[in-house]
């Protein structure tokens, strides 16, 4: 796991547009692991500075042994307007009949994002 923290970290670049980072994303989801799940998710949250952000949150999760799991988040932070406060979504991939980076790829929330500038980009791993 430490591995693809890794990988994401040396590939993804401050400033890189959105569609990269989805595409850094989806090669690090195609190396296997035994089980995992992917959800994206998109919507307005307040920060621990209580501030509002934009965020699309790309997860991989996966079994931790223990009956939890560990997700590997690439959380994308706007600035929060009212023109993306409207997006809000919570989609795992196996809810969906498509594949979820093309779901991504075609959704509301990443034709809007991908031509506007993020605040920053934010890798890590926490367990549920």
């Amino acid at each position: 796991m430490d591995n693809l923290i890794k990988m994401l970290k040396d590939k993804i670049t401050d400033k890189m547009p959105l569609e990269k980072i989805v595409d850094i994303f989806e090669q690090m989801c195609s190396i296997p692991l035994e089980e995992d799940m992917i959800l994206f998710e998109t919507g307005t949250f307040t920060t621990f500075a209580k501030e509002p952000v934009f965020q699309i949150s790309l997860v991989r999760q996966f079994p931790n042994g223990d009956e939890e799991f560990y997700q590997i988040h690439v959380d994308i932070i706007y600035k929060a307007t009212k023109e993306n406060e409207v997006f809000t979504e919570a989609t795992w991939d196996e809810d969906l009949s498509e594949n979820i980076f093309d779901h991504i790829r075609k959704s509301e929330a990443f034709a809007f994002a991908k031509n506007k500038e993020y605040i920053k980009i934010e890798i890590y791993l926490d367990e549920t």
